[in-house]
């Protein structure tokens, strides 16, 4: 409880006492400085030495501070850029003498390894467990998908996705390439009007062919040139390819080899699907040139969500204790063991008392595997032989009772925190944004906490004042 003593002093300025999630990460920050040390590495990297003393970029804590505040206030970079010039809090939470721009932070923010902020999330839970809110010792386990930033996939929004991200590069050498750039545009223009058709395309009954069958039909037929547009200007892009890109930075050179090798697998896909009519395994699809990482995660009669799968597993204090950012997607029941290795490891644990899941998670593998680590294991729906192993019935019902607050801890990071659906580009910054709204998430449930008991303290203080 090192920290309560720090912290009731704050709450006596009425800027803190107002914010009580970022005067407890203030002090923290302040009284475990091995926190900052975490980002180090990653923040530093690839940054020249400088003789001068040069003060116009923040520090690696300014950084960290910033990027806490951000996801503490749901902001966008923009509104992380205005804030420092308009809110009293930002400037005293960060302690910088400037503002710093949008695509500075942006910058820096990369960097950090989504492995790293784990770190920072793990030791920030043992914190928590130092200051007696968390044990380690009962933990509950759930999963759920989050989405990409990416428009609902199918065959013919991809291919004109490759068809329009291809032109793009060949504006850039239309000059030396105008007969080409000509013929290319012309057909982009054409297969924005059959990507139009394709999408509205409407069958109308034909003697004896029904309506399903001949709008199959036409889409066979417009799908048969979309594809040969296709391959014209993949040749293209090719030999754009095969020319050396000489006009082309490196940045670009790696997107169009890598758009190369989209275009080929869209290509292959659907031909197969609309011309040949065959099925698609989904490891062998792409669901988006832009954000290739995306999987597809099919959960029951819920909503096909593109993105990825997220493990989550949290304790008695509500606390997020493990994170995992799937890929594919993996039945529950494989990443049941995962979690409990994981936090044993983190936190020290030697044996659970309790762990809590929903029946996705349960097998006869994972109940021998938890008979080692958990005295009391629940799954909320068992079939069969098998059956969940507790001390008594009324322990058994507690815990399937506790465990659906997981889907309370999942929905109040979903909600508060932005994250139904994540718009940092690329898998590790998707990865990166997941684990920033984790750590605002616990900051915001560690201090409720702290508050609970200063609250506590003080009305105990009430009957004495009361006698006196």
């Amino acid at each position: 409880m090192e920290l309560l003593t720090p912290l009731r002093l704050k709450f006596d300025t009425p800027l803190w006492a107002m914010s009580p999630e970022f005067a407890t990460i203030d002090t923290i920050l302040e009284n475990h400085p091995h926190l900052v040390e975490l980002i180090v590495p990653d923040v530093t990297s690839g940054l020249k030495s400088n003789n001068m003393g040069r003060k116009d970029n923040p520090t690696v804590e300014q950084v960290l501070r910033l990027l806490i505040y951000k996801e503490l206030r749901g902001l966008t970079y923009e509104e992380l850029e205005f804030q420092q010039y308009d809110s009293t809090l930002c400037r005293a939470f960060v302690g910088a003498q400037k503002a710093y721009s949008s695509s500075c932070l942006q910058g820096y923010a990369s960097k950090i390894k989504a492995e790293n902020i784990k770190l920072l999330m793990v030791e920030f839970n043992k914190l928590a467990g130092l200051m007696g809110y968390e044990d380690f010792l009962t933990i509950r386990i759930d999963s759920t998908p989050v989405e990409a930033n990416v428009s609902r996939p199918s065959n013919n929004s991809l291919v004109y996705d490759c068809i329009k991200s291809s032109t793009r590069f060949f504006e850039k050498v239309k000059e030396d390439y105008a007969d080409e750039y000509n013929a290319i545009e012309l057909l982009r223009f054409e297969a924005k009007k059959i990507n139009y058709e394709l999408n509205n395309v409407r069958g109308k009954q034909d003697g004896n062919q029904t309506a399903k069958e001949v709008k199959a039909a036409s889409m066979r037929a417009l799908f048969d040139r979309y594809l040969v547009m296709h391959t014209a200007i993949h040749a293209e892009l090719k030999r754009l390819i095969e020319h050396g890109l000489a006009d082309f930075s490196p940045k670009d050179r790696k997107k169009i080899t890598k758009l190369d090798k989209h275009m080929e697998t869209v290509y292959n896909n659907a031909y197969k699907f609309q011309i040949k009519g065959q099925k698609v395994k989904n490891e062998d699809k792409i669901f988006s040139i832009y954000e290739d990482h995306t999987d597809i995660i099919v959960k029951g009669l819920r909503d096909i969500i593109f993105g990825h799968k997220v493990n989550l597993a949290t304790g008695k204090s509500n606390l997020i204790l493990f994170c995992n950012i799937e890929e594919g997607n993996p039945s529950d029941s494989t990443l049941y063991q995962e979690p409990i290795l994981e936090i044993k490891k983190c936190y020290g644990v030697d044996k659970f008392n309790a762990c809590a899941t929903d029946g996705g998670y349960a097998s006869t593998d994972n109940m021998n595997f938890s008979k080692e680590h958990i005295t009391n294991i629940v799954f909320t729906k068992v079939v069969g032989s098998l059956q969940n192993v507790v001390e008594d019935k009324e322990t058994e019902d507690s815990l399937k009772r506790w465990r659906a607050g997981i889907e309370g801890n999942i929905s109040n990071l979903k909600r508060k925190f932005k994250l139904n659906r994540v718009t940092w580009k690329g898998k590790a910054m998707f990865d990166a944004k997941v684990l920033w709204s984790v750590i605002a998430y616990n900051i915001r449930v560690l201090s409720g906490h702290i508050l609970t008991t200063l609250k506590n303290e003080a009305l105990e203080k009430v009957p004495a004042r009361i006698a006196a």
